[in-house]
């Protein structure tokens, strides 16, 4: 039984037994991963997941069900534990089905042509990168993992009200990670990249060659001196610092008394030169969807515009309490997760300035470029954060070596007043992005 009929099987049985308003929400994820070590397949894994979840109106109080199966035999069981679970809910605020948006925007989401690459194309490229790998750089001793995945996934909302959503979804992902050595030390590097519609536009080679220099560029690090430094933050970093703070533009949290940003609409919150989007419409990115987790149609919202916060990010319900639309950021982890709230393609806007600019108008200072144990090491209520990093010690304008085993500590709000230049490097790899940001001061504790 496809889904479609599923659901109208679903919905006339709920009407039969008295359920005045129904909705599901149906998700299935299928990939295809090849992993290769030593010039052989090292795992070949094929993976089918998901399901439907269940939200029927019971005596004015909205119950929830869920199952893997996609079968008749389970439509009785969806039915009488919503039905159960509505009878104990307690919440004053219930939830509504949403009749759907006037119109959706038509986005380029799926790719037929990138699901059907052959099995021995993603042996082939992933066979690729260890060998450019190993042959890149005497000192790589070891290829940890060297994978292609090629993933599609399909997602449905519909309800008695009307709403009726569809959108199916493709990417292809390469990835690496690497061992450097030396007589005195030992380091990782991993890169990776995608495409959304054509496994002939990621470059394997490329991909390999920056893993090593990830690697075999931390070799032989040391700690330095604690005090205060200028900072740069590379795309990477800075885009991870930023993503462990997306929870204050929520106005769940806010409602919540959990974001520091609360009754400071229309006030300045950054530096005149921070704007920051989110963008579900851009084409070629990972988050790229034209409806919420609720249905409601997706749309660019600059959240902060030079540096001035404009608004939060809502879903149905924080929506209709603040008296406005919703702004389309209704989230689910997954089909039997709650409703939430959850940026989709967040970013702070690029500047001009290239990170080797950046680096040379430093006379000392730090670029860092990865950190760890986020989420121990950050408070998204008060904005402080104190993280162990990975960088380079800059001495007059150039990098002069690697560096570790510090920890970089400040308060994100005050970063996002006291960030001096923003790069022209933005990568679109995840739900939350950044270019390089230079912070005119952090507090490093090191030796």
């Amino acid at each position: 039984m496809d889904v479609t009929q599923f659901q109208q099987h679903l919905f006339a049985k709920g009407i039969e037994s008295g359920c005045s308003n129904m909705e599901i929400y149906y998700e299935q994820v299928r990939s295809t991963t090849v992993r290769v070590s030593k010039g052989e397949i090292d795992a070949y894994t094929i993976k089918e997941s998901g399901g439907l979840s269940f939200r029927g109106e019971f005596a004015s109080k909205i119950g929830y069900a869920y199952s893997e199966q996609i079968d008749e035999r389970v439509i009785d069981y969806l039915i009488e534990e919503a039905r159960n679970n509505a009878e104990v809910m307690e919440s004053e605020e219930n939830d509504e089905l949403f009749a759907g948006s006037a119109s959706y925007p038509e986005l380029t989401t799926y790719s037929e042509r990138l699901t059907h690459v052959a099995p021995q194309a993603l042996i082939d490229a992933a066979l690729e990168m260890e060998s450019v790998a190993v042959e890149a750089d005497s000192r790589i001793v070891m290829v940890r993992s060297s994978s292609v995945t090629i993933s599609e996934s399909e997602v449905l909302i519909a309800n008695t009200r009307g709403l009726d959503c569809r959108a199916k979804y493709s990417s292809a992902v390469g990835s690496i990670s690497v061992v450097a050595r030396d007589a005195a030390d030992t380091t990782t590097g991993e890169w990776y990249d995608f495409s959304l519609q054509d496994f002939d536009e990621i470059n394997f080679a490329d991909i390999a060659r920056k893993s090593v220099h990830e690697a075999v560029s931390k070799l032989n690090a040391d700690t330095i001196a604690s005090d205060n430094y200028p900072v740069i933050f590379r795309n990477d970093a800075a885009s991870t610092l930023l993503n462990a703070y997306t929870t204050i533009f929520s106005a769940e949290a806010v409602d919540k008394d959990f974001s520091r940003l609360k009754g400071k609409l229309g006030e300045q919150v950054a530096g005149s030169n921070i704007t920051i989007v989110d963008d579900p419409l851009m084409p070629h990115v990972p988050a790229q969807c034209a409806f919420d987790a609720e249905g409601h149609a997706t749309r660019r919202n600059e959240i902060i515009k030079e540096g001035k916060l404009l608004t939060f990010l809502h879903n149905g319900k924080t929506a209709k309490k603040s008296g406005i639309d919703s702004t389309g950021h209704a989230s689910k982890g997954g089909y039997h997760g709650k409703i939430g709230i959850a940026p989709h393609n967040l970013y702070v806007e690029p500047g001009t300035v290239t990170l080797e600019e950046m680096i040379a108008d430093t006379g000392r200072g730090l670029m860092i470029v990865q950190l760890q144990g986020l989420h121990a090491g950050t408070n998204a209520v008060s904005g402080e954060f104190s993280l162990s990093c990975i960088g380079f010690l800059i001495e007059a304008g150039k990098v002069k070596r690697p560096v570790n085993q510090i920890t970089v500590s400040g308060n994100l709000f005050n970063v996002l007043n006291e960030i001096e230049e923003v790069g022209n490097d933005l990568r679109f790899t995840g739900k939350c992005n950044s270019p390089s940001l230079k912070i005119k001061s952090l507090t490093i504790s090191g030796a």
